[in-house]
């Protein structure tokens, strides 16, 4: 049995891929979107990074074989990119890595398949004070629950901490 990690999963999924999207902690995070933070010279969360954040919703769990045991279900997982650039070439990056991830691509057993809900990503305009672009992409990840241990949206470390990874 596994402990299903979302978040932390993909993120060192995209962290991994080639062309070069990011580091985990540096410029991907799990978690809720975070806004620009720099203390002297020292950015701690850049204007220009991508957020990974799971359990967003999914459909209800699927029994398997008949039985009244709800085994197959289903998590949203939305990846958030914000960028200084309207130009959507690291969206269109990560958009092409996750159509491509497959489950031998993660660590964890216990997954059954990835299916991108958009067919782009989404573009939403200047949200913030700083007027950033950022674009969407949201993913279902299916997963066995007679596989897994536990659930957990973002892994281990300290959630919320600027340098959370």
């Amino acid at each position: 049995m596994a402990d299903i990690t979302l978040a932390a999963d993909i993120a060192k999924y995209l962290e991994a891929y080639t062309p070069t999207i990011g580091t985990v902690g540096t410029d991907i995070f799990r978690g809720p979107v975070r806004p620009f933070t720099k203390t002297g010279a020292t950015t701690l969360i850049p204007r220009n990074c991508v957020f990974v954040i799971a359990n967003t919703g999914g459909e209800a769990p699927l029994p398997m074989a008949g039985t009244a045991y709800q085994q197959v279900r289903t998590v949203s997982v939305q990846v958030i990119i914000r960028n200084t650039s309207s130009h959507d070439a690291t969206a269109v990056n990560i958009y092409n890595a996750l159509t491509a991830m497959a489950t031998s691509d993660l660590d964890q057993p216990g997954y059954i398949g990835f299916q991108v809900q958009n067919s782009s990503p989404i573009y939403i305009p200047g949200i913030d004070g700083n007027l950033d672009n950022y674009w969407t992409i949201n993913v279902d990840a299916i997963y066995d629950q007679r596989n897994v241990t536990k659930i957990s949206r973002y892994g281990t470390g300290v959630y919320g901490t600027a340098v959370y990874g």
